[in-house]
């Protein structure tokens, strides 16, 4: 037999060939499809390969060139021989990078239509999220990014105006100064915030979120907009730890995010002198010194501390100890302490330091002593905002109104100033001065106000139409064919002649009459709440007796509870007798009426005491229900109980 399966089933009759596929067993067809020249030759359409060297001599001048750019540090893929001993990372300087700030940071850029980035004057390049920049630009381009350089009373004018000026090439950027009462760039920021809510016209409102590294004033920058504190605020990284939504108008809402760090390959010593960390945290203050000692110039730190002519940092942070006192036991000087203190300083801007613009690096050596952006000078809307305040009310009585308002400030009452924004201006017809923006919201509002009249009147124009059933519109559509309003119809449906005979059954018409009967409803309800509340009469009058009856019986009640005191005296003295009596050693041998005589006091108390329960009980028993059934007739003695025949209730006076 050839074919083993034969005996255990049959072949089918079905064409099984006709399921193998041809592709497989023919041959592929290459070069009938594309011929040799048409693919390599002078008319092949495929492209070259790209080739990083046309010839030998090119391709050993590459090589040669990255040996010499070449880093063993660098690559990870070279095997080395000694073990490698990996340090545990510190948690603290983790700050700013764990997933529930990322995931408040998504949630604010989500949210916002533009986003705000604030950056530290003294180093706005270190403080830039260029990650987020990044992910902006090619996850959400149709989001706005502004750049707002914050403390720029920190630093000389000269230095904000070339940030800005080097700033502004990649994004709208804004000098501002965080101060609820001086504070510099609010107008242009604002103005800049309401050119972004012209542009977006189909919206209701527009979000503004607040992003940047911790420590940078982000939530001071939000006070600031505000005029009052509205984020809780701290010269401390951390202080803001959720997002927090604050109306700055009507139509722009402000977003405040928690500070968040991209890691960028930052030292230890960077990280604590860009404010990320707290300094009380700092386990090795004394180490990190020296990045301070490197920003800040030496006349700036003996102007600070008082002290010069130190030779290393453990020199410095001694002359410093002993100038202030900071000493251990036995004299020696506490360096931790100190050293905290100078990174506190540095931190809260008590030492003046700033990273030059780029090309300004020998400017900066000579004109560092230059006089910053005057913190005293405010904005042409808040002098004009406190000079001119109506019927000389003060600030506090105007915050007082916002409240009553709502917190719906005008945008006039912010700020009218002229933006010094670069990057921004003619945006759709819109300029970045205040007096063009005032001039198209006038107009806009005026337009607004005459559609919403147009609307009022056509929605009292309009008659509205109730369905009354097989008869739903037949008289409004023979009114409107008649060209009556409802009054006039309703006018002539009187009848021309009083002598005209009605042959209508007003019985059958009254039996068929719905309204009627749903009025005889109402009127059969009308005198159940009438009978309703004169008995709800009765049973107030009823609570007051009752109330009366029970407060005359008080005095009794307490004569009772007297008594009742008594008794337990005497029955405590019968108790204490009745041990005296007990521990009597003559007890056992003499007789018992003997020993009674021997405890007078306790022979008259225990039958006093029995005697008193003894009519006690009984009053409890028998006296004092009677007494509480007479009164309580006497109390009801004005009123008549009845049930009706549903079961209920009724009360009624005599």
């Amino acid at each position: 037999m050839n074919d083993p399966f034969h005996v255990v089933m049959k072949q089918t009759k079905l064409p099984i060939s006709l399921l193998q596929e041809k592709g497989k067993q023919k041959r592929v067809h290459v070069t009938d499809t594309e011929s040799f020249d048409y693919t390599f030759g002078k008319k092949a359409l495929r492209k070259k390969p790209k080739l990083n060297a046309n010839s030998i001599e090119d391709l050993v001048t590459d090589v040669q060139e990255r040996e010499d750019k070449y880093e063993p540090n660098k690559d990870r893929d070279l095997e080395k021989e000694e073990i490698e001993r990996f340090e545990n990372p510190n948690p603290l300087f983790k700050a700013g990078q764990s997933h529930r700030v990322w995931g408040e940071l998504y949630k604010v850029i989500d949210s916002s239509d533009v986003i705000v980035q604030v950056v530290d004057a003294r180093d706005p390049q270190g403080t830039r999220c260029k990650h987020v920049e990044q992910f902006l630009k090619k996850e959400k381009p149709h989001k706005h990014l502004v750049c707002v350089i914050n403390k720029v009373d920190l630093v000389p004018t000269w230095v904000t105006r070339k940030w800005i000026s080097e700033l502004s090439k990649e994004m709208p950027t804004v000098a501002f100064h965080a101060s609820i009462q001086n504070s510099f760039g609010k107008g242009a920021l604002i103005n800049l915030l309401r050119q972004f809510a012209k542009l977006h016209k189909e919206k209701q409102q527009i979000s503004v979120g607040f992003i940047g590294y911790p420590n940078v004033g982000k939530s001071s920058l939000v006070n600031t907009l505000r005029k009052k504190k509205v984020c809780k605020t701290a010269p401390l990284a951390g202080e803001t730890k959720v997002w927090q939504y604050v109306m700055l108008m009507r139509r722009i809402y402000l977003i405040d995010c928690p500070g968040v760090v991209y890691p960028q390959g930052d030292t230890q010593t960077d990280i604590i002198l860009k404010g990320v960390v707290r300094v009380e945290n700092v386990k090795d203050p004394e180490n990190h010194i020296q990045g301070v000692l490197d920003k800040v110039k030496a006349e700036h730190l003996e102007k600070t501390y008082g002290i010069s002519d130190w030779k290393d940092i453990e020199d410095f942070l001694q002359m410093i100890a002993f100038k202030q006192g900071r000493l251990l036991r036995g004299g020696e000087p506490d360096l931790t302490a100190v050293a905290k203190q100078v990174l506190n300083d540095f931190q809260r801007a008590k030492l003046p330091y700033f990273v030059p613009p780029p090309g300004c690096e020998e400017r900066a050596k000579t004109e560092y002593n230059e006089a910053p952006i005057n913190e005293l000078e405010e904005d042409e809307d808040e002098q004009a905002g406190d000079d001119e305040t109506e019927d000389g009310e003060t600030e506090e009585n105007e915050e007082e109104k916002e409240s009553a308002e709502g917190g719906e400030n005008d945008d006039d009452n912010l700020t009218d100033i002229d933006s010094t924004c670069s990057g921004l201006t003619d945006l759709s017809g819109v300029s970045d001065l205040a007096e063009d923006l005032e001039q198209i919201e006038e107009e806009e509002e005026r337009v607004r106000k005459e559609e919403e009249e147009e609307k009022k009147q056509k929605k009292m124009q309009k008659t509205t139409k109730r369905g009354r059933g097989k008869r739903a519109g037949k008289k409004n559509e023979a009114r409107k064919r008649m060209g009556k309003t409802i009054v006039e119809a309703a006018g002539n449906n009187k009848s021309s002649s009083e002598n005209v005979v009605d042959f209508t059954n007003k019985k059958a018409a009254k039996k068929n009459n719905m309204w009627k009967k749903k009025l005889e409803k109402k009127r059969k309800n009308t005198g159940k709440m009438a009978d309703a509340s004169v008995a709800c009469e009765d049973l107030k009058f009823f609570e007051r007796r009752l109330t009366e009856v029970i407060s005359y019986m008080g005095p009794t009640c307490t004569r009772w509870r007297a008594l009742t005191v008594a008794l337990l005296v005497v029955s405590l003295l019968t108790a204490i007798s009745a041990y005296d009596w007990i521990q009597d050693p003559d007890l056992s041998s003499l007789p018992i009426m003997q020993t009674l005589h021997a405890h007078p006091f306790f022979s008259i108390s225990l039958p006093i005491s029995l005697l008193c329960v003894f009519i006690f009980g009984i009053h409890r028993r028998v006296v004092a229900p009677a007494i509480v059934a007479r009164r309580c007739r006497e109390a009801l003695g004005y009123f008549s109980l009845s049930c009706d025949d549903n079961g209920k209730l009724f009360v009624s006076t005599l």
